[in-house]
């Protein structure tokens, strides 16, 4: 097998993962305004957010144009996988399965900050390399 076979499978792994931790985030949010134990107007306010944020999730793993033009921090491997630690750490309460949650955000956005650093950042998607110069300033 190729490598860069092995890479591509990696990272559609890592989408199909992302796209169920987006729905459970959706799942989780939509639940929780009905159900939810504290039912005051932060918990309203960060349940939204969650579903929004999960919406975004599955959006930026489709990888949408006209998404990664006005959220350019979801364009590389690094901004992706920091909004999935932050959105994972905004999960949580003090519900047992909202660590489960924040354990499965944090493996996916470390896993999206790890390919960054180890790989040429497969979700850069303006195809230049890390430290190459820019020609402009090579002349």
């Amino acid at each position: 097998m190729e490598d860069g076979d092995k890479n591509e499978k990696c990272l559609f792994a890592m989408r199909i993962l992302g796209i169920f931790v987006g729905l459970t985030l959706i799942g989780y949010g939509i639940a929780m305004l009905f159900v939810g134990s504290g039912q005051n107007i932060k918990s309203y306010i960060a349940n939204v957010y969650l579903v929004c944020f999960g919406i975004l999730i599955i959006l930026a793993e489709l990888r949408l144009g006209f998404l990664l033009r006005y959220f350019k921090f979801l364009r590389n491997g690094f901004g992706l996988g920091g909004f999935y630690i932050f959105v994972g750490f905004m999960a949580l309460s003090s519900d047992w399965w909202c660590y489960i949650i924040l354990g499965v955000c944090c493996a996916v956005g470390i896993m999206y900050c790890g390919s960054a650093c180890i790989c040429n950042d497969p979700l850069d998607e303006t195809g230049k390399k890390r430290n190459e110069v820019p020609q402009s300033a090579a002349a």
